[in-house]
């Protein structure tokens, strides 16, 4: 009989967009379940096609990191819940506010606040490289 299973996945992991891949990804894998924001967790409650699939699907999580930092997987708990737990279709998440619009929108404003700041470093670079260029050419 199959049995559902909870993963609580600690880190920087409490973002839109990372729960938005993890949710993809359980679709991808028909895994029918739901996945939440708990304190200082997302949590998933799940039903699994089998022990490779929830074994693939750990894996991916783990390299569900991004470039600038925002999503960092520090460990995976799973647990066999011995029982089984009837989920409609599809890994759902489920929100416990209303601010999750918000929170995509703010993923990303921070994410092209810290593009635009790495410009503006190497722009100040460029500067002072050309500042030292003209100083020595123009030097008498």
């Amino acid at each position: 009989m199959a049995t559902t299973y909870e993963l609580r996945i600690y880190g920087r992991v409490q973002y839109a967009e990372f729960i938005d891949k993890v949710e993809s990804l359980g679709r991808l894998l028909d895994v029918d379940g739901i996945i939440y924001i708990y304190r200082d967790s997302v949590r998933i409650l799940a039903n699994f096609p089998n022990e490779k699939k929830k074994q693939l699907f750990k894996e991916i999580i783990k390299d569900l990191e991004d470039d600038e930092g925002l999503i960092k997987v520090e460990w995976i708990e799973e647990r066999d819940l011995n029982t089984y737990i009837e989920f409609p279709k599809g890994l759902n998440k489920i929100s416990t506010n209303e601010l999750k619009e918000i929170n995509k929108k703010l993923d990303k404003i921070i994410n092209y606040l810290e593009r635009i700041l790495n410009a503006l470093e190497k722009q100040i670079k460029v500067s002072d490289e050309i500042r030292d260029i003209l100083r020595d050419t123009f030097e008498v």
